[in-house]
């Protein structure tokens, strides 16, 4: 078995780093992203992971050596002939294992890339591509996995008590009684420690304005504590209780439960953790592919194209001649133009000093994108009316408001070239995909009376022209939309060389104070670049472009999250097997008691039932349920509502809990036929 447990877990990190560290996730994950940080991360808990699991069953390795180790010194073998014999068998299942587990890791890799690479649009950029830097990864994990193999062989040999190695097995550990409300102060622990780390952050940061310092996630340890203290009175229990008759009848898988409590009760909760993080990373694989950065066709134009007017773009002539090379039939095709003024508005700010959220009295310093009522009627296709002195907020579908800005923020505007500023009213919302983030923090609809107005004597480099359009076939456009984002590159010169927040009124208020706007820097747009720039002020918005990008960081960031998964559950396997058979090891002698004063076969299969059913049905049923309701938590604080994407979500979590309980069960099974083998029966 433990030739077995490093050869996995040198393929699973092996297997891992070859995907994480190979050219294309690299040339995927934006430098310095969350993404890649996360990545990182999770690459860090899967080398840690997987040593802790192999570490644990060495465990049992060095039980059974201990055995025989023991007979040998007592029989006066020389310590410095027994530890050679120790380190060439470990140095060869070692080496051997990790060789198999390194063979292995290369297909295993293009494997597991191949299944999530066909639920994408296969392109040349989701290729599986090797790279070597993987299994440098692997080889020096192999080398720190050796090195923790030989300091506990190391320890073990230099145990001088024959008798404490031939006994070890059997050292008792023992509690102090535990008083009978533990369990239940535990189970309260568990929940409150979780509402108060998940809840009352987003609770004072909506209702008291405060921002929690990183310090408040020790309350976690709340949980934790509830946990232990859980675990610990279902292991230790010490008195009968109201249920005599229940507790005599099991006395002596209870007291055998008790001579072992402290390392069962350590084992049942480092279980029980495992099986949260194996849960938990399953949610939060889905919890991200289920957001909204990519939004539905429905309600939008699949091709969104914006850029200043000045700009010699693109025309309608040159799209529909490109369409006809890539036999894409051009649909709702509509151009129009729409106005950067300057907006007053409120929006909270967040305070260093005092750590405090504060809506502001009013701004006026940024630009943001105004439409006429009838610009946005043909751009959109929908029917819209907007009263005089007012505004309309235009939002993505099912828009939750979010505590830095207010759709009804908005109370002037300033014409940016003759400084005449019009006091405007919130007339409502319109929902529509595709213009919903092509300026921050929103985009507004005004009526035709007020925008000309208002954009009267307005200069040219404050104007946008936007293009859009649907075709037939979205699903096949995506060669189309990429040679139609490279000719938009191509067209585009200093006029749209900008950064994606930039801003020309901050830019100029900047100037105006001697201070340097960072956001002012060019992006290096050339003609000849081969792909759009990253954070570009005018990007274009195409859906099966932005589909297929937005799905290759989720088949990245599910596989990253699946190999938590993988490698979590593997260790409670482990685990909770190792714990199993070390029932039976250790307890050997008195099964062999109890056959000798009379116990039947059935009664003494009933004790190590008993026994195993706590090593694996408690950690099982506590680590599940816990996962869940943080899940639960998670979903509802983070926008205060749980959407149908979110339910989903958890009740595929729910299937994948019974999945894992079975998946338990059926080692359980094979735990208990195995400790039956050992024992005798």
């Amino acid at each position: 078995m433990l030739g077995f447990c490093i050869a996995l877990s040198v393929l699973l990190v092996t297997s891992f780093a070859l995907m994480y560290m190979g050219p294309t996730v690299q040339d995927i994950l934006p430098e310095g992203g969350d993404t890649r940080k996360m990545a990182s991360l999770l690459l860090g808990i899967t080398i840690v992971g997987c040593l802790i699991f192999t570490v644990y069953a060495s465990g049992l390795f060095f039980r059974y050596k201990s055995r025989e180790y023991g007979v040998l010194l007592a029989l006066g073998t020389p310590k410095r002939a027994l530890k050679p014999l120790l380190f060439q068998e470990l140095a060869f299942l070692t080496g051997i294992s990790s060789v198999i587990g390194l063979i292995l890791a290369l297909p295993m890799s293009f494997a597991i890339w191949k299944i999530f690479d066909s639920i994408l649009l296969s392109t040349d950029a989701m290729k599986y591509r090797f790279g070597a830097r993987g299994y440098i990864v692997g080889l020096l994990f192999c080398v720190v996995l050796t090195a923790l193999l030989f300091f506990y062989g190391m320890r073990f040999v230099k145990k001088t008590d024959i008798m404490d190695i031939l006994r070890q097995s059997q050292k008792t550990e023992m509690v102090r009684p535990i008083p009978s409300w533990t369990g239940k102060v535990g189970l309260i622990l568990i929940f409150l420690g979780l509402f108060i780390a998940t809840a009352i952050p987003t609770l004072i940061a909506n209702f008291l304005h405060y921002e929690v310092p990183a310090a408040f996630n020790l309350f976690y340890l709340i949980a934790l504590i509830g946990i232990y203290m859980f675990m610990l009175s279902l292991v230790a229990q010490s008195s009968a209780g109201r249920h005599k008759d229940k507790y005599y009848k099991n006395l002596v898988s209870i007291s055998m439960m008790r001579f072992s409590a402290k390392a069962t009760t350590k084992n049942m909760c480092v279980a029980t953790l495992l099986l949260f993080c194996c849960l938990f990373s399953a949610f939060y694989g889905m919890y991200y592919a289920t957001q909204p950065e990519i939004m539905s066709i429905d309600n939008q134009k699949a091709f969104l194209l914006h850029f200043p007017i000045e700009e010699n773009q693109l025309t309608g002539e040159e799209i529909h001649s490109l369409a006809d090379e890539y036999d894409m039939t051009i649909t709702g095709y509509e151009e129009n133009e729409a106005a950067n003024l300057a907006i007053s508005y409120y929006f909270t700010d967040f305070s260093d000093e005092t750590s405090k959220y504060f809506k502001t009295d009013g701004k006026q310093a940024k630009l943001a994108l105004f439409f006429s009522e009838s610009a946005f009627e043909q751009l959109s296709g929908q029917n819209v009316q907007v009263d005089h002195n007012t505004y309309k907020t235009i939002t993505a579908v099912d828009y939750k408001e979010n505590i830095w800005n207010f759709i009804d923020g908005l109370y002037a505007v300033t014409n940016p070239d003759t400084d005449q500023t019009y006091n405007l009213s919130y007339g409502g919302s319109v929902e529509f995909n595709a213009l919903s983030t092509i300026s921050d923090p929103y985009a507004f609809i005004l009526s035709d009376q007020d925008y000309q107005t208002i954009t009267a004597s307005l200069g040219t480099q404050y104007m946008e022209k936007i293009i859009d359009f649907d075709v037939k076939d979205v699903e096949s456009s995506y060669e189309f939309a990429k040679a139609l984002e490279m000719e938009y590159v191509q067209h585009a010169s200093v006029l749209s060389d900008y950064m994606g927040n930039y801003d020309a009124i901050e830019e100029k208020h900047a100037l105006e104070k001697g201070e340097e706007y960072e956001l002012g820097e060019s992006i290096g747009l050339t003609h000849n670049m081969d792909k759009v720039p990253e954070d570009w002020k005018y990007a274009p918005q195409f859906i099966v472009v932005q589909h297929q990008d937005f799905m290759k960081n989720i088949a990245i960031y599910v596989m990253l999250c699946l190999y938590i998964f993988i490698i979590m559950l593997t260790s409670v396997i482990i685990m909770s097997y190792v714990r199993g058979i070390s029932v039976a090891t250790e307890n050997q002698a008195l099964f062999l008691s109890l056959s000798k004063l009379g116990a039947n076969p059935a009664y003494r299969k009933r004790i190590l039932k008993q026994q195993l059913k706590k090593i694996f049905q408690y950690p099982a049923i506590i680590g599940c349920s816990v996962a869940w309701v943080y899940s639960l938590l998670m979903s509802y604080f983070n926008d205060w509502r749980i959407v149908s994407d979110e339910v989903l979500n958890l009740g595929k979590v729910f299937l994948l809990a019974l999945l894992v309980c079975t998946l338990l069960y059926f080692v359980y099974t094979r735990t208990y036929k195995k400790a039956l083998k050992i024992l005798g029966m």
